[in-house]
């Protein structure tokens, strides 16, 4: 198969790791699934075959994106819209202030459009912060974190004895 695709230039894409676990003990696991890509001007960003206990076979996501732009955000921008809400309904401001009470002129209609979008602009601003772009969940309890790390190791131990039928509800009776 790699000649064949050196010839005809096509990629072979495949995941690390087994997408095939026989019931029988005397086979070992593979890897059925491949991908063959050719003039393709996408990026293949990612190819990993996801967790289901009730079948032999996993099945595989493979994830392609552009060539260019396609970088994940390393920050990101969290606002506090409740103080937001609060700063706008400040009405004695310098900014605001600063809009004259009689606007006669299409000057001073943007004058005022300028002013009061600036002021809008620094209230967010001021409400706003950056973070990291992977810290988008809260501190989870420790309960959780722990129900969380049984169901990891129950996955663990099903992807080691693939051999061996799990149902969901043994799963989740093990994990309670």
């Amino acid at each position: 198969m790699v000649t064949l695709a050196e010839d005809l230039h096509f990629n072979i894409i495949t995941p690390l790791t087994p997408t095939y676990y026989p019931n029988d003990v005397n086979l070992r696991p593979d890897i059925l699934d491949i991908a063959l890509m050719k003039g393709v001007t996408l990026k293949l960003s990612y190819i990993e075959p996801l967790q289901c206990l009730n079948s032999d076979h996993r099945p595989v996501l493979m994830r392609l994106g552009s060539l260019i732009g396609d970088c994940p955000p390393t920050v990101k921008t969290i606002t506090n819209w409740q103080k937001v809400s609060i700063a706008l309904e400040k009405i004695d401001t310098v900014i605001l202030n600063s809009i004259p009470n009689d606007i006669v002129s299409t000057d001073d209609i943007d004058n005022a459009i300028g002013a009061l979008t600036n002021h809008i602009r620094t209230v967010v601003d001021d409400s706003s912060r950056i973070v990291p772009a992977n810290s988008d969940r809260k501190e989870l309890p420790r309960d959780v974190r722990e129900l969380i790390r049984a169901k990891n190791a129950a996955l663990r131990l099903a992807s080691k004895y693939p051999h061996v039928r799990i149902g969901p509800m043994r799963v989740l009776s093990n994990v309670k």
